[in-house]
């Protein structure tokens, strides 16, 4: 029998008897484990407030955006470029993001003109040609400048990007450091880059004093106007003597390539931080199950030599056929196949029958990549080169999803954080220089203006993405300037280039259905009648 009292007191000092006699016991407990003598009130929120088994052991610090990485960084840098260099699947998820957030290179397209407003026609068409004639004198120009970007000289601008992308993953940052050169150095703009890595600029430098944290100094508004460097790599360090001496290098003369996770996070952390534990034990249980694997293998059966009472005969000693075994008690036997092999008397063969990994293993390994790939950022099929489990529907939209995030990638933080400052020290440069010349009422700060157009994204249907592209052009819900932007191309070089094949075309008397300017039927005249009918 149990007996309730307390009941409809405002739900105070509610307790329960149960049969026998005994005491009455508290139904509300309080967070210590005592009788509270009143029923305990549900949170806000399950996690918070330590109510609960699972939750009063669940304790976390209050880190702030900087104290989470400040002594952990470097332990991070090391165990993600270790993953790296051994895990495969940590260098298929590095691999695959540089390729895609860069690909051949996010170029540049210059978009500088001047206004034309109150211009008459006449005048206005003269200065559209002028600007589209300096735009394709700075396409020119910056071409000619991208195999002299590296200061080291073994990369082009583009490959500085890759370069600066893959430092940014592995170790959560890249420096790119704007180097001015002397006009004696014959380059065709004098700038060059340098691209070096997070380790550089010492994420343990902090003097509160001196407005300098995590290496950056800061000024009286916090904003950011250098640079701690070292001359070398802290792993390179011994090379030269003073490698580790730190100078303050001009914020304006840095661009710090990194992804913020937080609001005020100074320094990045390695894309693979969250997948670092799974991929190190993942790798480790492959490479203990290739083992096993391996040693299992070695085994391919056991004979059996029974030998009667005072029989003479060594252990392994020429079964079957064989030679006589060597100083280990090891004996060779060649099988080839199709043999019928007679036993001895008194000998026996057992084969080998090694367990299989089981049914689990696939599914177990599947799903340790998934969480690979979500934590890294890649699509799970990307990664794993598994595609088994895709069909058409379900490949175009986890595509569409992981374009998403590159996209946004590509503009906040290669485009914003180096593309930019690269091409506004470039400009000034070439106009320094004299490698530009503004057209007369042209703005230097015209000159800064450009798109940035990443590698276009494959089909994944050709016919249909350009009949959409097509279909959105004639419904006016975009533009040609903008759909050949997407596609990674210049409309207006692809118009002079249409324009040139046009006039070849038109010099060599032919016609094509691409000549937009006439309608050429692309369906072939139907031969006439062999045997027409009589008029009648």
């Amino acid at each position: 029998m149990v007996g309730v009292s307390g009941y409809g007191t405002g739900y105070r000092n509610v307790s329960v008897t149960l049969k026998g006699g005994h005491a009455p016991v508290p139904l509300a407990m309080g967070v210590s484990g005592e009788g509270s003598g009143t029923l305990a009130e549900a949170g806000p929120y399950d996690v918070a407030g330590g109510v609960g088994r699972r939750s009063r052991s669940w304790r976390v610090g209050s880190w702030g955006p900087n104290a989470a990485i400040t002594y952990a960084l470097d332990e991070l840098r090391r165990k993600s470029r270790d993953q790296a260099r051994k895990n495969p699947y940590a260098g298929a998820a590095v691999d695959k993001l540089v390729s895609n957030i860069i690909g051949t290179g996010i170029t540049p397209r210059s978009i500088a003109k001047r206004p034309t407003d109150g211009r008459s026609p006449e005048e206005a068409k003269r200065i559209k040609a002028e600007d589209a004639a300096f735009r394709a004198e700075i396409q020119r120009l910056f071409l000619a400048w991208t195999d002299e970007a590296d200061s080291v000289g073994t990369h082009d601008f583009y490959g500085l990007q890759a370069i600066a992308v893959r430092g940014m993953i592995e170790g959560g940052e890249t420096f790119v450091r704007l180097r001015t050169r002397r006009a004696s150095d014959g380059l065709t703009v004098p700038l060059q880059l340098q691209a070096i890595e997070g380790d550089h600029c010492d994420h343990l430098k902090t003097d509160a004093s001196n407005r300098i944290r995590q290496g950056i100094q800061y000024d009286a508004i916090g904003r950011r106007i250098g640079y701690w460097l070292r001359r070398e790599h802290p792993g390179d360090a011994v090379i030269t003597p003073t490698g580790m001496e730190e100078t303050l290098v001009p914020a304006a003369d840095v661009c710090h390539l990194y992804r913020a996770m937080r609001p005020g996070q100074d320094r990045g952390e390695p894309w693979l931080a969250r997948a670092l534990r799974t991929l190190y034990d993942l790798d480790g249980y492959l490479d203990a199950e290739l083992v096993r694997k391996k040693n299992a293998a070695r085994f391919v059966g056991f004979i059996k030599r029974i030998l009667e009472d005072g029989a003479d005969g060594a252990l392994g000693g020429g079964p079957l056929g064989t030679d006589a075994p060597d100083d280990d008690g090891a004996a060779g036997l060649d099988l080839e196949p199709g043999t019928l092999q007679v036993l001895a008397d008194g000998e026996d063969v057992t084969f080998a029958q090694p367990p299989d990994s089981g049914p689990n293993f696939e599914p177990y390994l599947r799903t340790m990549l998934r969480g690979v790939a979500v934590a890294a950022g890649v699509l799970y099929e990307e990664l794993s080169g598994d595609y088994g489990q895709l069909n058409d529907r379900t490949l175009r939209a986890a595509l569409n999803t992981f374009r998403r995030s590159v996209e946004a990638w590509q503009h906040h933080l290669v485009v914003y954080q180096l593309c930019r400052p690269v091409w506004r020290r470039w400009a000034d440069l070439a106009l320094l220089s004299g490698a530009l010349k503004l057209p007369e009422g042209m703005r230097r700060e015209d000159v800064y203006a450009v798109n940035w157009i990443p590698q276009a994204w494959p089909y994944i249907h050709p016919v249909q993405d350009v009949e959409s592209k097509s279909k959105e052009i004639q419904a006016g819900l975009s533009s040609r300037s903008r759909k050949v932007a997407e596609g990674g191309y210049d409309a207006e070089e692809i118009d002079a280039e249409n324009a040139a094949d046009n006039q070849r075309a038109d010099d060599l008397g032919l016609a094509y259905t691409s000549d937009g300017r006439s309608a050429v039927d692309p369906t072939p005249a139907e031969p006439p009648d062999e045997d027409p009918a009589p008029n009648t």
